[in-house]
């Protein structure tokens, strides 16, 4: 059955209709299910979680593939469809939680999931926290464009540079409106991430470079220099610390603007604070 008249079933028998408190939208494009599924590479050997399954459109998909599907929903009335709908599925475990407060469980590899618009960051940042070798997701087209956004450019700030530094990043094709029961109000873009091995992650504290990137992007368009004076508070300096991360770092970067500088050079400025607040 194609999800567009698997969906008005479950709407006849369940009275279900999506609840827009929680940004639902349910994917009906067959095409772009398989996708989604497809460019994840999911087979049998993969255990995968999918975020806010809703009323299961796409985790029908996973189950024909996957070894494993983890389906974390938040939505009680949409977590009884999908015990009744898929939980005869061996291959199917439903969690009924916040993922936000679950987590991505340690044995799952693969994330795919149309993710609820609200929570794409803090979910994004949790996924690639984790040990999954791939992630296929669903952003509004506006947040894909802010994560591969070039420096200089309108979209380009602490999403793009935190998000390249942990993952590859490919933007793999746009999605209509009207993929979508009901239909957002925005353009939508399936994304692939791939975390970076260890070899390649940025050699400081996470939450240093965290610090360090977020108060740089709170004054993007004053210099480096100035910024860093400004958001001292954000990365835990002094003035005595403030005044040796300007004396380490060389003036040509000094002079730039946070919006021009490249993930490594936010590397560069936050490996700087590191030092001058250890040798302090």
């Amino acid at each position: 059955m194609r999800s567009a008249e698997y969906l008005a079933y479950l709407r006849r028998r369940y009275g279900l209709r999506p609840n827009r408190r929680l940004g639902q939208h349910f994917m009906v494009d067959d095409r772009l299910l398989r996708f989604m599924v497809e460019a994840a590479g999911v087979g049998p050997e993969d255990t995968v979680l999918e975020i806010g399954p809703g009323p299961g459109l796409l985790t029908r998909y996973l189950i024909e593939r996957a070894g494993r599907v983890v389906a974390v929903e938040l939505d009680e009335r949409l977590v009884e469809v999908l015990e009744r709908e898929l939980g005869d599925a061996e291959n199917l475990e439903i969690v009924h939680a916040d993922f936000l407060e679950y987590g991505v469980p340690e044995e799952v590899n693969k994330v795919v999931s149309n993710l609820p618009y609200q929570i794409s960051s803090e979910a994004t940042f949790e996924i690639l926290r984790s040990d999954v070798e791939r992630a296929v997701l669903t952003y509004q087209r506006e947040f894909a464009e802010r994560m591969t956004a070039e420096p200089g450019t309108r979209g380009y700030g602490r999403l793009t540079v935190m998000v390249n530094l942990l993952a590859r990043v490919e933007v793999l094709r746009a999605v209509p409106r009207r993929a979508f029961v009901p239909p957002p109000r925005v353009s939508s873009a399936i994304v692939r991430l791939e975390p970076r091995p260890e070899s390649e992650l940025p050699d400081v504290d996470p939450e240093t470079l965290e610090a360090v990137c977020r108060g740089l992007f709170q004054h993007r368009r004053k210099t480096v220099r100035n910024a860093l004076r400004l958001s001292a508070h954000e990365w835990g300096g002094d003035e005595e610390v403030v005044e040796e991360v300007l004396r380490r770092l060389p003036e040509e970067l000094l002079d730039k603007r946070p919006l021009h500088l490249t993930p490594e050079e936010v590397v560069r400025v936050a490996r700087c604070v590191e030092r001058a607040r250890g040798s302090s």
